[in-house]
This record gives structure tokens, sequence and C-alpha cells, in this order.
């Protein structure tokens, strides 16, 4: 089907002539009329009556011009449609985000998502093994977080981004901020807020697995802002990235406890995808929006 030959038909029964169609469609009338007639040998059937008052639309015509109407409408809006997703201004995203790294859904989506474009953004923020299976469940497009758990997966594309100090993180009055060279022990009597962290970080290092055994109250959830509250207004200890809370620490409100057997704790953060599969250009604007705000914040805290 050729669009064009349906368009000079249009423009025709539009216009109510062929050489005021021919200016309008700026093409020459002997060629607008030879397209007529060639789509009117290819129907089998006559769209105009020709005579010296001009042209009249025929009765088996009529219906077929006004769907042809109606094609060409959805035809533009196809083109407008593939233009925006070729530019990245429509489609859909999802990607996901580990617990400490939920301050930069704030930093990021507010400049990031405009609410004119035809944009549908899902951003999760997850636990990294849950991350891992939603990404080769194909529910995920891309997810930020440590990369521990996405190693080693084959159908798992990793993406280096940097690696960031960890620690625990306490109020300035709180009983142990002013001591230096903390055993870890000491962490033990204190309650502990934290994201929920992947097992693989856990397990890795014997000093960070007895780091995690407290006797006190615990506090896991994934909403990094509120932990800080939770810790900045009582004895909690919090766990966390620190470039993921640099603001906190600019302003004094925690500081970080010098435990020695934990200086060298470091999270090994990536941008995992599929490996399969090609970002759309959506989806790359995306990913590359939060894999440079993770770099910018590591080099920031370096």
């Amino acid at each position: 089907m050729d669009l064009n030959k349906w368009r000079h038909a249009v423009g025709v029964a539009d216009h109510g002539s062929f050489t005021a169609a021919a200016m309008r469609l700026h093409i020459s009338q002997p060629a607008l009329s030879r397209s007529i007639q060639s789509l009117e040998r290819e129907l089998g059937l006559v769209l105009f009556e020709r005579g010296p008052a001009g042209i009249a639309i025929t009765a088996v015509g009529q219906p077929i011009l006004e769907q042809a109407r109606a094609l060409l409408g959805q035809a533009e809006a196809l083109q407008v449609s593939v233009r925006d997703i070729v530019r990245g201004d429509a489609g859909a995203v999802r990607f996901g985000v580990g617990p400490m790294f939920a301050t930069l859904l704030d930093q990021v989506l507010p400049a990031l998502w405009q609410p004119k474009q035809s944009v549908t953004v899902q951003a999760h923020v997850l636990p990294v093994e849950r991350l891992v299976v939603r990404l080769l469940r194909g529910e995920l497009d891309f997810f930020i977080a440590d990369g521990r758990a996405a190693r080693g997966q084959k159908a798992i594309a990793v993406e280096p981004l940097g690696e960031a100090p960890v620690g625990y993180f306490v109020r300035p009055s709180h009983p142990l901020a002013a001591r230096s060279n903390l055993k870890i022990s000491e962490l033990a009597s204190f309650p502990r807020v934290a994201p929920n962290l992947p097992e693989a970080t856990i397990e890795q290092d014997r000093d960070i697995r007895m780091s995690s055994q407290v006797s006190a109250g615990q506090l896991n959830c994934e909403r990094l802002d509120l932990l800080v509250r939770m810790a900045s207004g009582s004895d909690a200890v919090l766990l966390a990235i620190a470039p993921m809370i640099e603001d906190t620490l600019a302003s004094g409100e925690l500081v970080r406890l010098d435990i020695s057997d934990l200086r060298h704790w470091r999270a090994d953060i990536v941008l995992a995808r599929s490996a399969l599969l090609q970002f759309s250009p959506l989806v790359r604007r995306y990913a590359e929006a939060f894999g440079t705000a993770v770099t910018n914040r590591i080099a920031t805290a370096a």
C-alpha cells in the first residue's frame, strides 16, 4: 500500500480540485493525476468523477477516502511516536536501586522525568538479590547496587561504577563517637539500623561478618532517609555507604565510627543489565544519568 497515493487522493477530496491539491501537496498537477489514476487502477474502482464543473467523490469512493483519512492520521501518529522513541522522549523504563542508593531517586528523577513526555517510569528500591531475580525475569531494564550478587550470572552484564567505603555511623553525642580504634565487639550492645543487605557482602569477610552480630534491637528497611533519622535521634548505629549519606556527614548530623578492622570495607558498585538485550534510547538515558550520579558521588567523597 502506497501511502503517498492515498495522501494524494485525500488531498484532492479535501480541496475539491486537482489544481488546489497539487499546490498544497507541492506536486505538479499531471503527476497528481497520474497518481490518482494509478490508485484507481489498483483498486479497480473510480474514486472521483471528473467533469467541466470540477470533480466529485463517487459514492463508493466516499467511505474509502474516510478510511484513508483515518489511516493517514494513524501513520502520522506512528511517525511521531517512533521519532519520540528514537529520541528517548517516549516509552517505558524499569529500573531498581539497592537500599543504600535510594537517595539517588531524589537526586536524579526530578531532573530526568518530564511530566509532559509520554514516558512511564517504574523505580524500585529492593535488596540486591531481589533485583537480580527481577532482572533475570525481564522485569527490570537495569539496576544499581553492590555488584557481588550479580557477578557470575552469565545472563547479566555488569558495568563497574566504582568502589565506595562502607562503615558505621552515629550521632556526634553517641557514646562511641569520640573513640578511636574501636573493636568490632563494642558495637554489639548498641541498636542497629541498616538497609537489608546482600548476603554475599556479609559472608565475604570474617570481620564484616562479626560486625553484623548485634545483641540489641535491629531495624532493617529500604528507607535510607528513615534510617538516618533513627540514627541521628538515638544511640542506634547506622550501616551505610559513606558517599550515599554525604550530605548528612557534611552537616555533622552523623559521624563515622573509627573501627580499624573495618577500614578496608568497600562496596563494589555496579550497573547491571541483561547481557542479551540492548537498551532503548530512553533506558540508556536513565541508565547513564544514574550511573553518572553514582560515579560523581564516589568521586566527591574520595
